[in-house]
């Protein structure tokens, strides 16, 4: 099973890992938006930083939260790459993937222009914990969910892209108000292993420039 660590290196338990994992992006609003027949480009180089956090209220959503941060010894070199087709469609039991509410590192804070982002590796054979099966493989090119934001401090807007993007995309995916509760339909591309250290990764960007937001996704389906 694996393991992370804190900030003070202390080893954490499988069930205080998490799959949030923070990256910064060479660009804001320069990719436009990237759906699964979109062009993506590489990863920026990015240091695995885990964090050890309590167990959520939700058992099938655990607390994961790896924080990812640039400036690693990692090549950040950006090689352009293509998710091309055609692709199929598999559905699968629609599951909740992510709840900030109860996934122990709290609602996304606002990154405004700051060319940084979280990224969750959705196809992590592990993601859920108590041998809860992922149906999400690592291969997969693109996911078809729903995201929702609840709780905004203030208004904003979200943005998902593949985690190995090394831009922000202009186009958002969900728009809210402050306090405002609202779901949208998205298929959004996702980095797999053949392009770096990536599960059906996404990106998810809150580009609110003061308020910080709770971010809800479920997937029912996914594209290889």
């Amino acid at each position: 099973m694996p393991t992370g660590r804190d900030d003070k290196g202390r080893a954490a338990d499988d069930q205080g890992l998490t799959r949030r994992r923070f990256l910064r992006a060479a660009g804001v609003g320069t990719a436009g938006a990237m759906v699964a027949a979109g062009a993506v480009v590489g990863q920026a180089g990015a240091q695995d930083e885990g964090a050890a956090v309590p167990g959520g209220a939700a058992p099938k959503v655990p607390a994961r939260r790896n924080v990812v941060r640039a400036g690693s010894q990692r090549s950040a070199a950006a090689a352009a790459l293509a998710v091309v087709g055609p692709l199929s469609f598999h559905t699968i039991s629609p599951q909740r993937y992510l709840d900030t509410r109860f996934d122990g590192g709290g609602p996304f804070p606002p990154q405004g222009a700051n060319n940084e982002f979280f990224f969750f590796d959705f196809g992590a054979p592990d993601y859920f914990a108590g041998g809860f099966p992922n149906e999400v493989p690592p291969e997969a090119r693109a996911i078809a969910c729903n995201l929702t934001v609840t709780g905004g401090t203030s208004n904003g807007n979200l943005r998902a892209f593949p985690a190995n993007s090394d831009v922000i995309p202009l186009v958002s995916n969900v728009n809210w108000s402050a306090r405002q509760t609202v779901a949208n339909y998205a298929i959004v591309a996702a980095a797999s292993p053949n392009e770096g250290d990536f599960q059906a990764s996404v990106g998810l960007h809150n580009a609110s420039t003061t308020g910080s937001v709770h971010v809800i996704v479920d997937i029912s389906g996914y594209f290889i």
